[in-house]
């Protein structure tokens, strides 16, 4: 079993919800946090707890989005902690809608954050986490990372991404003594659908209650995965099911799906899509030719 007291870790997506669950309990563990987020206030409360523990915690106020935020935070982890053994990539971002009313920022913002700057982390601090003879990376991903729903595409994409890079980067560097695990929690009660993105005038939406978990059973899980080395840990019931579903019968999700009732598309009201009059008028000319 991976020991936790003493290590060194890093933390994204740290001031609420399953980042600040996880980094209360790794504190509980005598484990030195690095934290980074964008909500400075809420980061600060989040480190205040922590260190009640008796840890050290550093924070980092960094957007992920720009990709020079990923040197700052690992050349201040280096600088503060003196090196790291745990890197934990929990930040992220959800949209809810139809894919093709995203705008080009939701789409990127999404893709960068959700994908991109996991990866950016994990290759900037591969030489800090294999400087140790064993380290661990554990990627929060999602259940929709391993089963479709609708009107989450570019989001799905994201997870389905976190998640097969997770597994692959782990058969990689098992060898080196780098144990690499990805979490796949459903629906958890977070300010994760608050600050949703959603095209401008739609409501967001949130799953009923009875469906959620908290972020504490989560970041609970989430410590054990670390500890014992797990490369793939569902959490809720629904994630099970739907795990089990997509692989043992994808036909039903498709099926459910296809019951939906269906609606006329916005864009076959509009005049641009009806058929232009040099194409009726050639499609004319060759009927009359026959």
């Amino acid at each position: 079993m991976f020991n936790l007291e003493r290590k060194r870790a890093l933390l994204t997506g740290a001031a609420s919800g399953i980042g600040r669950a996880i980094a209360l309990q790794l504190s509980r563990r005598n484990t030195h946090l690095c934290l980074v987020d964008i909500q400075e206030e809420r980061l600060e409360q989040t480190a205040a707890e922590c260190r009640e523990q008796g840890v050290y915690v550093h924070t980092i106020v960094a957007d992920l989005f720009y990709e020079d935020t990923i040197s700052q935070i690992v050349d201040e982890t280096r600088e503060m902690m003196g090196g790291l053994d745990i890197l934990i990539n929990n930040a992220g971002l959800v949209y809810y809608w139809a894919t093709d009313q995203m705008t080009d920022l939701q789409r990127e913002r999404l893709l960068t954050v959700n994908f991109l700057a996991p990866i950016r982390l994990c290759d900037a601090c591969f030489p800090l986490l294999l400087a140790n003879e064993q380290s661990r990376i554990l990627n929060i991903s999602s259940v929709f990372g391993l089963f479709p729903s609708n009107r989450n595409t570019i989001y799905h994409a994201t997870k389905y991404g976190l998640v097969g890079y997770s597994l692959a980067l782990r058969a990689e560097y098992a060898r080196y003594g780098l144990g690499v695990g990805v979490m796949c929690p459903g629906f958890v009660r977070t300010d994760l659908f608050d600050n949703m993105l959603v095209p401008e005038g739609r409501s967001k939406k949130k799953p009923p209650h009875w469906m959620t978990t908290s972020a504490e059973v989560v970041a609970r899980k989430s410590i054990r995965a670390i500890e014992n080395n797990r490369r793939l840990v569902t959490v809720t019931a629904l994630a099970k099911l739907g795990h089990w579903l997509e692989r043992l019968c994808p036909w039903l999700l498709d099926g459910v799906y296809q019951l939906e009732r269906k609606k006329l598309h916005q864009y076959a009201l509009q005049a641009q899509n009806r058929m232009p009059e040099h194409l009726v008028s050639e499609q004319e000319r060759c009927t009359d030719s026959e």
